[in-house]
């Protein structure tokens, strides 16, 4: 029997809540938890192949919510990926959890049902909003995953948690607010324009871009950038985003740094690529260059005195959310395509890295860096995975975060922004001594605790790996592969518009 694109699409939507019920309801016991959730997984993961396989980037997908083109099937490829590495790691990390004396489910193991319930759930929320056809519905579907991940975020019910999640709540829907009202001027203007048979329609709106006032379109832009801006964690509206990523869980943290950040930087994408017929090119590429190296600016202090492991990556995240406004911003075909490769590999990466940290609290009962010796001596295999994620996500080879930093930066000097270049690479530097310095303390050094062999076992280590694999091969073959480069190139000519 051969499905269909939009058949594969109910399958990918459909799998992860019939999961979800079934988790939550409490009737299975936790090994069939963690075998369902990798089969469900790897479900979606195969009909997302499927879709690629099928997908034909001259005609996209269009029904009657759901609508898929190149630059939503590379996010919703970027979504199951982080998919597939959660459920085949979930389950050696929520053991820790379980066995170590302090851990949060060795108290309350019946909320492991629950935990993966909430995962199965957000990853759905975030294949919503990737395929969803009308801006009005892209602002729910975003509004959906800051609901379900706040959820996430205090799901220890501790002080911090519980504190962190009413700080990212509140942060997030003020932001959210204000891209609500750049939605309804967007919905204003396409009114004004005389186009109103299908409101909020994108491929409707898209039609008729250059119709919009360029006078609301600029307030529309401005209000859009604020609003899903402070979701991407830019600054100076990032300050949700420390205290989130540092204090949930670390499954969720790399969910929510791989692959919730880049939904809204999406949703944003959108946006642009109907408002910049309209505001013009130069006004947007000045803004994402301007935010985005702000962003990466006011990382750099924080990453150089921060003391706790997964608030410094948190940080880092920062930095490559910065990096990929950049790379967008500058609107050259190679800048725009490393930044949808910048994407991919700063999920890959940070999700490997958010994992290994996770573990590495939990066995050192410490977020605290500087109580952390010896690692290379104790837990040699363990010491090399987390040593070669932050070369990696500092922008070394061979990892794949490598190749789409140099052509951000290199479409910097392309364009004739020296100054602008030079300071990033500054920047950038700063962020590489200051991870490095940590890093060495923690590798090097004496032990400060009895030797408990490996942190990680054949499964999460070999999915780790994985991980950091793929992101240099990728980065490497992605435009000889017959069904990823056309996907890639495809998604750049979208965002770029009338530019080329």
């Amino acid at each position: 029997m051969e499905f269909s694109i939009g058949h594969l699409l109910y399958v990918v939507l459909g799998v992860p809540i019939v999961f979800s019920i079934l988790a939550v309801s409490n009737i299975l016991g936790n090994n069939m938890l963690h075998h369902l959730s990798r089969l469900s997984a790897v479900i979606v993961g195969a009909a997302v192949f499927q879709i690629m396989l099928l997908f034909d980037s001259g005609r996209p997908y269009s029904g009657t919510y759901l609508y898929l083109d190149a630059l939503s099937l590379w996010m919703m490829m970027i979504v199951t990926l982080l998919y597939l590495a959660f459920a085949f790691t979930a389950e050696a990390y929520l053991d820790r959890d379980t066995n170590i004396r302090y851990g949060y489910l060795r108290r309350f193991s019946y909320l492991e049902g629950r935990f993966y319930a909430l995962s199965h759930i957000f990853v759905w929320t975030m294949l919503l909003v990737v395929l969803v056809n009308n801006l009005g519905l892209m602002w729910v579907t975003i509004e959906a995953t800051t609901l379900v991940s706040a959820l996430l975020v205090a799901f220890k019910f501790t002080k911090t948690s519980l504190e962190a999640a009413w700080k990212y709540v509140m942060v997030c829907t003020v932001g959210i607010c204000l891209a609500l009202l750049g939605t309804i001027l967007v919905y204003y203007a396409q009114l004004q324009a005389g186009c109103q048979d299908l409101p909020l329609d994108w491929v409707y709106l898209a039609a008729c871009a250059s119709e919009l006032n360029p006078a609301m379109a600029k307030i529309a832009f401005c209000f859009l950038f604020v609003g899903y801006g402070t979701k991407i964690g830019l600054a100076p509206m990032h300050a949700w985003l420390p205290d989130a990523h540092s204090e949930s869980p670390a499954l969720t943290s790399g969910l929510l740094s791989g692959s919730l950040c880049i939904c809204a930087m999406y949703v944003l994408l959108r946006n642009v690529v109907i408002l910049m017929p309209a505001v013009g090119v130069q006004f947007i590429s000045d803004i994402f260059v301007s935010f985005g190296i702000l962003t990466i600016g006011l990382a750099v202090p924080f990453v150089v005195v921060q003391r706790d492991i997964k608030r410094m990556l948190a940080y880092s995240s920062m930095e490559n959310f910065g990096l990929m406004a950049v790379g967008l911003g500058i609107f050259l075909p190679t800048s725009v395509g490393a930044g949808f490769l910048h994407m991919l590999n700063h999920a890959l990466v940070k999700y490997a890295l958010f994992y290994t940290a996770g573990t590495i609290m939990e066995t050192y009962s410490t977020k605290n860096m500087m109580r952390i010796h010896g690692m290379l001596k104790q837990s040699p295999r363990t010491a090399v995975i987390w040593l070669l994620g932050i070369v990696g996500i500092l922008g070394m080879p061979p990892i794949g975060v490598f190749f789409s930093k140099f052509h951000i930066i290199a479409g910097l000097f392309t364009v004739g922004d020296m100054w602008r270049g030079i300071l990033t690479l500054l920047l950038l530097a700063g962020i590489v001594m200051g991870i490095l310095y940590h890093t060495t303390r923690m590798l090097g050094g004496q032990p400060t605790r009895r030797s408990a062999g490996e942190l990680m076992g054949i499964m999460d280590t070999a999915a780790i790996i994985a991980l950091l694999v793929l992101s240099g091969v990728i980065s490497l073959v992605v435009n000889e592969l017959p069904f990823l480069g056309p996907i890639l190139q495809e998604s750049v000519k979208i965002v770029m518009g009338g530019v080329l």
